[in-house]
């Protein structure tokens, strides 16, 4: 799919300098990810944030003027300002490059969801749900599906750090701790289906030293909810807690050297399965963040109901929860039938008399 690139040193409407390098907050680490499908990607995408960062500005919308300073806050962002954004790019942009930037923005939106990082006022499943209606751009569901496929890889991220060897306890530079770490994090990514963000921040006591088997946190929204810590998790938290020394309260925590102990970073936590998806040659888009889908599903496809697997992942609405996950269970639902109804041509053909 090819898509028209901007000019990369004035802002395509407004005609101004770029104001900076970096458009948005958190745009470095989501086009990192993005990029590491292609450098085109990376190069398309950020195109598609300026443009959208300068329409915003150039035609004040959502309370964005041309005197806000680069990067911009996603705060003031809400939905319908979003499918506004894509009406006017189907309008003044190829198809080709609409449906690719706006890629671009609802990856960004995305990556924001998955840092517990995404406006209140965006709705991402409205805003899926409307751009479906409209039917300009490549199925949703079939994105959905094509990520589902991948996704089915994660539990092997989980067996990785599992099949790893120990480093001996008296490694200098304390490789074993942070490999019972990364056995902890994951298997806990596992477990709770929780954001990467709500699973950094952690402490200890919350989980009662492994022994719990749930934990209440300050949820999106600074909403509490209950995530569950199921028995293989509690294990391998357990194992990790009884080789730490050190007194920060924090769950997890860096073990280089230098690091003093300090919690583990969201950074330092998404790249604890990047070098797993690296090393196994999974998909490059696949991250922390699809734990959460993936569990999501699994759990739907052994029947458990929609409202369960809403409380489980935290959403505040169910339309969320039917919105990205229906095109899956609608698969299923349809090829459960097909297996034990389908009749093949040669069976189905009127014999000859």
């Amino acid at each position: 799919m090819s898509a028209m690139v901007e000019t990369h040193d004035i802002l395509p409407l407004s005609q101004r300098p770029l104001p900076g390098p970096l458009t948005w907050i958190h745009e470095a680490s989501f086009l990192l990810e993005a990029g590491a499908r292609s450098l085109k990607t990376e190069t398309t995408y950020r195109s598609g944030l300026r443009l959208f960062a300068d329409w915003l500005q150039h035609f004040a919308k959502a309370g964005y003027t041309e005197d806000d300073p680069w990067p911009l806050s996603p705060v003031k962002l809400d939905t319908a300002v979003l499918l506004s954004f894509r009406t006017w790019l189907l309008a003044n942009r190829s198809r080709a490059t609409a449906t690719t930037y706006m890629a671009a923005v609802l990856g960004y939106l995305y990556y924001l969801d998955g840092q517990d990082a995404l406006p209140d006022t965006v709705q991402l499943g409205k805003l899926q749900r409307q751009m479906a209606r409209r039917k300009v751009e490549r199925s949703q569901a079939e994105t959905v599906l094509d990520l589902d496929l991948a996704r089915q890889q994660m539990p092997r991220i989980v067996t990785y750090y599992d099949e790893l060897p120990l480093p001996p306890a008296n490694d200098p530079y304390n490789r074993r701790l942070s490999l019972l770490r990364d056995r902890a994090l994951v298997h806990t990514l596992y477990s709770t289906a929780a954001r990467i963000s709500e699973v950094v921040s952690l402490n200890r006591s919350n989980v009662d030293y492994g022994r719990s088997p749930h934990a209440t946190i300050m949820g999106k929204g600074s909403k509490p909810r209950t995530i569950h810590i199921r028995s293989y998790a509690r294990a391998a938290i357990q194992a990790y807690l009884a080789e730490r020394t050190d007194n920060n309260p924090a769950l997890f925590v860096a073990h280089s050297r230098n690091a003093g102990s300090a919690r583990l970073s969201i950074t330092s936590a998404h790249n604890t399965v990047k070098q797993a998806v690296t090393a196994l040659r999974l998909h490059p888009s696949l991250s922390a963040h699809d734990f959460r889908h993936f569990r999501a599903t699994q759990l739907l496809r052994e029947g458990m109901p929609l409202e369960v697997v809403q409380e489980f992942l935290g959403h505040g609405d169910i339309s969320t929860t039917r919105s990205i996950y229906a095109p899956v269970l609608g698969v299923q639902v349809v090829n459960e039938w097909l297996d034990n109804l389908d009749v093949p041509p040669e069976q189905a053909a009127p014999t000859s008399s």
